[in-house]
């Protein structure tokens, strides 16, 4: 089986270096058309156009659809406690620091990074639409749990 292994990943290697020599040969000996070149362009416009994206920060407290209800209002009141306390000027990446439960943004001050709409939960990105760049939500309800978004960025769609 090893040895069947290395030859196929040796074929794959030689056939991937012949591809590559042959676009490279060839290549620069193909005319460009720019009015084929346009007429794409223009036909998959929807396709290529980028939407508006957002930048953002949260604090997470999970509460998803289904647990128990002693839980969830447990949560709602943690997280109305929290925007009480960046009302009163704490400083949000310490907040996320101790209380997130998103372990994937909690280290680097809840960021999100860039998201649309397409790839964000539908509350979530309504929420930080409707927010200009240093806000901060009021409490956001998901299928998930609760929020508090901070807004960093905005890029517009192209």
């Amino acid at each position: 089986y090893l040895n069947r292994t290395a030859e196929l990943s040796r074929y794959r290697t030689v056939k991937r270096r012949e591809q590559i020599g042959i676009d490279y040969q060839i290549g620069p000996q193909i005319p460009h058309n720019q009015e084929a070149c346009r007429c794409y362009f223009e036909a998959h416009l929807a396709r290529l156009a980028e939407p508006r994206r957002l930048r953002a920060s949260h604090l997470f407290l999970a509460a998803p659809d289904g647990y128990p209800a002693e839980i969830i209002e447990a949560k709602r009141a943690l997280i109305a406690n929290l925007a009480k306390r960046l009302a009163n000027g704490e400083a949000f990446p310490a907040l996320v620091a101790e209380f997130s439960e998103d372990e994937a943004t909690k280290n680097r001050g809840g960021d999100l990074g860039y998201f649309a709409a397409r790839r964000m939960l539908p509350a979530v990105f309504e929420a930080a639409q409707r927010l200009h760049p240093s806000e901060t939500s009021a409490p956001v309800r998901s299928r998930l749990g609760f929020h508090l978004l901070r807004l960093t960025t905005v890029l517009p769609a192209r």
